[in-house]
């Protein structure tokens, strides 16, 4: 799980040396928990799922003022 959240952080941050900055984090342990060999510290995960809740905020809000297209009734 923290595999897949940090990699769709990555993704939103625009790649993984951009995220390692982000949390300010060495590349090579992010490496190691993006491939889930090892996991983050509490703190580093907190910080990725705020990230993650930020973007669900920015298209949610994008989606009501129509900007966006709503998601389907699957992808809830």
């Amino acid at each position: 799980m923290c595999a897949r959240i940090l990699q769709q952080c990555a993704f939103l941050r625009g790649g993984r040396d951009n995220l390692a900055r982000f949390l300010a984090v060495p590349q090579d342990e992010l490496q190691q928990w993006l491939e889930a060999r090892t996991g983050p510290p509490r703190a580093v995960f907190e910080r990725a799922m705020e990230l993650i809740l930020a973007e669900h905020d920015r298209r949610s809000a994008l989606e009501r003022a129509g900007k966006l297209p709503k998601r389907r009734r699957t992808d809830h």
